[in-house]
């Protein structure tokens, strides 16, 4: 009320006296900033936050950012201090975000410019299709949200792109292509995540100014050096309606919805998402939906790890049996063949090892085309067969140019219990 009769009613009588014109078109004005339990804020209670001690020891922008994801604008805000470290994660994965696409960018000497999003969308897969709909959807939403005053709603929508759709679900889906050296259609992979990385940095400028500055011009200007000379100065994001394509939109939030209760499922009976399943049978009823999910169906066997998924309107009554774990969801039923063959077990440990191989090469440092010569060592004859039948496929997983069991002089060694199974692998550093 004091800043109404004092300030807004001062400013709007000075301005239209003096230049016959009103100095704002709308204002907005914030809730009280109480404490964590919602109490107002007194030197009296000792309960006061003061600003430069929360900058000090959070930074500027994540206190900034909390407050703007925290509630909406106009509402009472009860101001938790432990929860600005929530804030700083999503901050933590947009620069994990950043990190992975500059390894492989500046790996394959990737040019946004020689690259452009027009030229190269004729070569995206469904799922980078996906991700540009889904980042203009966001754009469009944020847009909506900000000329309505919502900024909380912006912010989370950005924030949720971001974690939910960039970095748990597209990074997941393109990394193996871009590992891969003979993969074509990586540069679509990098040319719209660029895209979208470069919207995401600009759309959350006014909400974090410092630290997208600081992302922009370590990255966008890394790659597009006659880009704007701040991110304050680059255009805001429109709505590109010619990308988005909500049927597509739905078909990826069914394939999710699919992949989670597959993973929910293999939780229930004790096999891990790295080990591989046979089959799978997903019963849909509407021809519509059966027809778009069999266009994308290496898609949910890539997310749920399994061999063959089948799309179909009746399950077979195979499913029926008891190698099978059926679950119905409200538009399809999920049957899933939990049955672990000798083959399938003995890929299961080849993926084993592959992880604690690439944990190896984490812990030495190793830029990720570093080649290696990898030593596995165990007197078990599983492991041993394991690695036999599926040496090729670990070699070509870790950038291993040979796999022996003497672990030699030299060698960073690390010794593991793999199911029970005692093995001591060894990495040697070969270099590029």
């Amino acid at each position: 009320i004091d800043q109404t009769r004092g300030w807004f009613y001062s400013l709007l009588a000075s301005s239209v006296l003096w230049i016959n014109k009103a100095p704002y078109k709308n204002v907005l004005i914030q809730g009280l900033v109480l404490d964590r339990y919602g109490q107002k804020m007194s030197k009296s209670k000792g309960n006061v936050l003061w600003a430069a001690d929360l900058f000090n020891r959070y930074g500027v922008d994540p206190v900034r950012l909390y407050i703007l994801v925290k509630t909406a604008p106009w509402d009472d805000i009860a101001f938790n201090p432990d929860e600005i470290d929530n804030v700083k994660t999503y901050l933590t994965i947009l620069l994990n975000i950043l990190k992975f696409a500059d390894i492989y960018m500046e790996l394959d000497r990737f040019n946004p410019v020689q690259h452009s999003l027009e030229e190269l969308i004729g070569k995206a897969l469904p799922e980078d299709l996906w991700i540009l709909s889904s980042f203009y959807s966001m754009v469009k939403t944020v847009d909506d949200a900000m000329s309505r005053f919502e900024l909380h709603v912006a912010v989370r929508s950005i924030l949720e792109f971001t974690v939910e759709h960039l970095s748990h679900r597209y990074i997941r889906l393109i990394r193996r292509r871009v590992w891969r050296e003979d993969e074509e259609n990586r540069y679509a992979a990098y040319t719209i995540l660029y895209h979208v990385l470069k919207g995401v940095l600009i759309s959350l400028s006014p909400f974090i100014p410092h630290i997208s500055e600081y992302l922009y011009q370590a990255f966008v200007k890394k790659y597009e050096p006659n880009e704007a000379l701040s991110i304050h100065l680059s255009s805001w994001p429109k709505p590109e309606e010619k990308y988005i394509d909500l049927k597509l939109e739905d078909t990826f939030s069914k394939i999710f919805e699919i992949s989670s209760e597959i993973s929910s499922i293999r939780n229930r009976i004790g096999v891990k998402l790295r080990w591989p399943l046979k089959e799978a049978y997903i019963e849909v009823k509407d021809q519509d939906v059966a027809g778009r999910l069999k266009e994308v169906k290496q898609l949910i066997e890539f997310l749920g790890n399994v061999k063959h998924v089948e799309i179909v309107s009746e399950a077979p009554e195979v499913c029926l049996t008891p190698d099978f774990e059926t679950v119905p969801l409200n538009w399809c039923i999920i049957s899933l063949n939990k049955k672990l063959s000798r083959e399938l077990y003995y890929e299961s440990l080849a993926r084993e090892l592959i992880r604690r191989i690439q944990v190896m090469r984490n812990k030495m440092n190793l830029n990720v085309d570093e080649i290696v010569n990898v030593a596995i060592n165990t007197l078990d004859s599983e492991v041993n067969e394991a690695v036999k039948l599926f040496e090729k496929y670990v070699k070509e997983e870790v950038r291993a140019q040979a796999i022996t069991t003497e672990i030699l002089e030299g060698m960073y060694t690390m010794d593991w219990d793999i199911e029970g199974k005692k093995v001591r692998i060894g990495v040697e550093r070969l270099g590029r």
